[in-house]
């Protein structure tokens, strides 16, 4: 009866085991509407902006952020440029709210982006910095850009988040824009690692983005290819190695021919040297013969280098065309009219035309005398190889002589056997007949 009347107590005052004395709801004069997180998009008013960043690009252009300071200068994304901007102008009373930043044109147009990451805040995770979520305004166009705000703003978030993405993102195709853009923001680190990637897979890259390079670029690139081919040479096979040779000459061929106003004689000697490119195909080398017949050469000396080097360079053009199409083809009465009655023959005519004209000759006429003396050697073979066929037979019939001369000898020995053996059966028969006779004279 007791236990009864205490249940009874309990359930009265709402002390059943589970249930709460107080609910969370049910305060009805309180909203329920809660605030907005803060952004720097929209009305300054609204948003209680307390900073503002004016971005200006030009004195006609500018751009303009109202923005939070707590959101820029705490947490895992904050920058340490703002940090210390704001805690500067805290000692100054009265000072502008305001920021003037000068940024070009692809940074202002980051700037946005810059701002997006900061503000993007994850209160759930208790380590944000360590699981930075990288927006998918993010791409290969801007990473760079945004890499460079992280710097200048001294964001770390930023700059981890950057190069997160582009880890990922470098790639075959995207290996010469972030190599571009690299040079042109100065970032050492991400040219050098750009650059490795465009070098080491230089035979699988898209040649077209490679000569669309900037010229220092570009003749870094093609040295060290070269550089890189010399190191890791035993490698490779003769096949291998006259192919990414070929490969070499057929881009640096498109980089003249794309960029006119950087063919010089030293830079064309220099990136079609044979430390650079032992063997030049055929198509780059009509490329470099056009190329170089361009050129001034008139005021080289002779004995000068840059002359022994064009010399040399379209000595190894003549020799790559004659050996791809041959020298059959090659017109020497056309050759000849050209350089008595064509440019050869003004006065005006370049040294360049008879250089031109004396490499081919002289190719035509080396690859000529090459066919005849591979021809003369395989006619000596040849006829190696007939005598050799002729000694073995010789050997063959002396061999076949004493054959059957030992055939006869063996004749001849049979043949007298056989007269001995009937010799021997004729005396046999007597002796039997001798023996018969005396048998009978005894009986």
């Amino acid at each position: 009866m007791g236990k009864q009347r205490a249940f009874n107590a309990l359930t009265a005052c709402g002390g059943i085991l589970g249930e709460s004395y107080f609910s969370e709801f049910g305060d009805d004069d309180v909203s329920k509407t809660s605030a907005p997180a803060l952004s720097w998009r929209g009305d300054p008013l609204q948003t209680h902006s307390d900073w503002t960043i004016v971005v200006v690009t030009s004195e006609f252009d500018s751009r303009t952020y109202h923005v939070h300071k707590s959101i820029l200068s705490a947490g895992p994304r904050s920058s340490k440029y703002f940090a210390n901007l704001f805690l500067e102008q805290g000692h100054h009373y009265k000072q502008s709210q305001t920021t003037r930043i000068e940024l070009d044109e692809q940074d202002a147009d980051s700037f946005p982006l810059f701002l997006d990451f900061m503000y993007n805040i994850q209160p759930d995770n208790d380590d944000d910095s360590l699981s930075l979520i990288v927006g998918e305004d993010f791409t290969t166009s801007n990473a760079v850009s945004l890499r460079h705000l992280a710097r200048v703003f001294d964001c770390e978030g930023l700059m981890l988040g950057v190069n997160k993405f582009i880890q990922k993102d470098l790639s075959l195709k995207t290996g010469p824009v972030y190599l571009t853009q690299a040079f042109l923001y100065q970032d050492e680190r991400l040219v050098e690692s750009a650059k490795r990637l465009c070098t080491d897979n230089f035979k699988a890259i898209d040649k077209r983005a490679i000569v669309k390079l900037p010229l220092p670029l570009f003749r870094s690139i093609i040295h060290c290819v070269a550089e890189h081919f010399q190191l890791t040479a035993i490698t490779y096979n003769q096949g291998d190695s006259t192919m990414l040779s070929y490969q070499v000459s057929d881009v640096v061929c498109q980089f003249f021919e794309r960029n006119p106003e950087h063919v010089s004689i030293e830079l064309l000697l220099e990136l079609t040297s044979e430390d650079i490119m032992p063997q030049i195909a055929s198509e780059p080398a009509i490329g470099f013969t056009a190329l170089a017949r361009e050129l001034d050469c008139s005021k080289l000396d002779a004995e000068s280098e840059e002359w022994k080097g064009m010399f040399a360079l379209c000595k190894r053009c003549a020799e790559a065309v004659v050996s791809e199409y041959g020298w059959k083809d090659f017109n020497v009465a056309s050759a000849l009219d050209e350089f008595v009655y064509g440019p050869c023959a003004s006065a005006e005519g370049s040294k360049m035309d008879s250089l031109l004209f004396a490499t081919s000759f002289a190719a035509a006429l080396e690859k000529a005398q090459i066919d005849l003396r591979t021809m003369n050697q395989g006619t000596d073979r040849v006829k190696e190889q007939v005598g050799g066929l002729r000694k073995d037979n010789d050997d063959l019939l002396s061999k076949k002589k004493g054959l059957k001369q030992d055939v006869d000898k063996y004749r001849r020995e049979l043949d007298y056997t056989k007269e001995e053996l009937i010799m021997l059966k004729q005396e046999l028969k007597s002796l039997q007949k001798k023996h018969r006779m005396s048998l009978r004279e005894l009986s």
